[in-house]
């Protein structure tokens, strides 16, 4: 047992070791660089608010868990913020990786297949746009989390206590946590929910509290439902492959999965198993729920991008042999092309990779600062610039 034990930690930890390569390769460019958003503005809020920042909204809601890497990135001297929030990104993209991989083996026995579904959340194209090395993403690594643990079937899941802690995890960090519940919602429409369960109760209860708090919390800012003004909700034209991809594929390929499910039996193309139609459901309820709110964003694709990549691997190897022959080429050209993109937009884009360094802005200030410290220092970012008086630049540095 215990050999057993150490086997699977080691096979770990080589995943683990095998997925930051990847992570990093896409980072390369923009390692050292603050991403646009959120700046280095969210991390002055933790060096003026202290702890309190942890309960500091943002766009109308609570984001504790991005508050709390904020303030270990703040522990570091100022000239390490753009390396550390990378190697943050790093840390978080690998072990959610690791962490989907092993949920994947829980329901099938294939490790190519865990380590695939694995590798998608590292090499999600969607990504490239803004999200890869910005550790304030992290929300959206809490939410795939949630949506796998709940969608799993009732003989693979994980503890009630386990499930409810990584449910609400993601709860205090995004509002949209709540749509992680949509597996509860099937099962109520075939009757088959079973209130009296423990695990039931109590990871309904985390989705109830993590929801009550975002609620309270947006009430108490007076921000409206929309977080952004300006939205757009149709492809523009000039729009590149990029986004006609993204836009386009993941909800279409979940809709499909989803639509199968209620059809009649076929001997040509079987029905999905309850863990892809969950998964598949909730990436469609998500992408539909987040467009509704604030139109097309990259930002908004990446999720459920790689619930489409997962459910189409699954599917696959489930149920290849007894498929139809189109629908052979139609999984085999589906997995091609996500491979395709993930190539094509491996690296970090320009809107993470433009722009100075952020170390070498910081040397350049100390220098400035050390002829004049009344000077109020300049720093450049990719778009825009942050103002910062010298003593704050000498004091953290």
């Amino acid at each position: 047992m215990m050999k057993s034990k150490s086997v699977l930690i080691i096979q770990g930890i080589v995943l683990y070791i095998a997925y930051s390569m990847i992570g990093f390769g896409r980072i390369r460019n923009s390692f050292d660089r603050l991403p646009v958003d959120p700046g280095y503005e969210f991390f002055e809020d933790t060096y003026r608010h202290g702890i309190s920042a942890l309960v500091k909204t943002e766009g109308g809601y609570l984001d504790i868990p991005r508050r709390v890497l904020a303030e270990i990135v703040t522990l570091f001297p100022i000239r390490q913020t753009g390396n550390v929030g990378s190697m943050i990104w790093l840390i978080m993209v690998s072990a959610t990786a690791v962490f989907v991989a092993a949920m994947v083996k829980r329901i099938h026995p294939s490790k190519v297949l865990a380590m695939a579904c694995g590798a998608c959340v590292v090499l999600a194209p969607s990504a490239s746009e803004s999200q890869i090395g910005n550790q304030s993403v992290v929300k959206w690594f809490l939410i795939l989390i949630a949506i796998v643990v709940v969608s799993l079937p009732e003989e693979h899941q994980l503890s009630a206590r386990m499930t409810a802690l990584l449910v609400l995890l993601s709860g205090v960090s995004n509002p949209m946590t709540v749509l992680a519940a949509v597996p509860f919602g099937v099962l109520l429409l075939r009757r088959k929910l079973e209130l009296n369960d423990l695990w039931t109760r109590l990871v309904l209860g985390s989705f109830i509290i993590g929801f009550v708090v975002q609620l309270i919390s947006w009430k108490t800012t007076g921000v409206g439902v929309q977080k952004y003004e300006t939205r757009t909700y149709a492809l523009w034209p000039g729009a590149g492959a990029f986004w006609y991809y993204n836009f386009i594929i993941p909800p279409l390929t979940c809709a499909a999965f989803v639509l199968r499910s209620v059809l009649p039996e076929w001997s040509w193309c079987p029905k999905p198993s309850r863990f892809v139609l969950n998964l598949s459901l909730t990436g469609l309820v998500l992408f539909l729920a987040t467009y509704g709110l604030s139109g097309i964003a990259d930002r908004y694709f990446v999720v459920p991008q790689i619930l489409t990549f997962i459910v189409v691997a699954i599917y696959t190897v489930q149920h290849f042999e007894g498929t139809g022959f189109l629908l052979r080429v139609a999984l085999a050209v589906s997995i091609a092309v996500f491979c395709r993109a993930s190539v094509k937009w491996y690296d970090a884009g320009w809107f993470l990779a433009d722009g100075p360094k952020w170390s070498e802005q910081v040397d350049l200030a100390r220098a400035n600062c050390e002829v004049d410290s009344k000077l109020v220092i300049k720093l450049e970012q990719a778009l825009g610039t942050t103002d910062l008086p010298c003593s704050a630049i000498l004091s953290r540095s």
